[in-house]
């Protein structure tokens, strides 16, 4: 590998581990939005889901997302 190649394997890298951050925390806001015990909060949080999808595509992502929806509708 080039040296120039290891530079962009090494900002790729990098940058999909921030993205990958930033999904994270995304999540997680959401997850305690769901879990207040104010309604107004958790109907805010349902209705952001849809714009974490758009911004991050990631399967793991909306495969979770989608868990800890079910889990809220679920409990009622």
């Amino acid at each position: 590998m080039t040296l120039l190649g290891s530079r962009l394997s090494i900002t790729l890298d990098s940058s999909l581990g921030e993205n990958e951050q930033d999904a994270n925390s995304a999540l997680a806001e959401l997850e305690k939005g769901l879990r207040s015990s104010k309604i107004g909060e958790q109907c805010e949080a349902i209705v952001r889901f849809p714009t974490l999808f758009e911004k991050y595509p990631f399967p793991i992502l909306i495969n979770s997302s989608f868990l800890k929806l079910a889990d809220v509708f679920r409990g009622g």
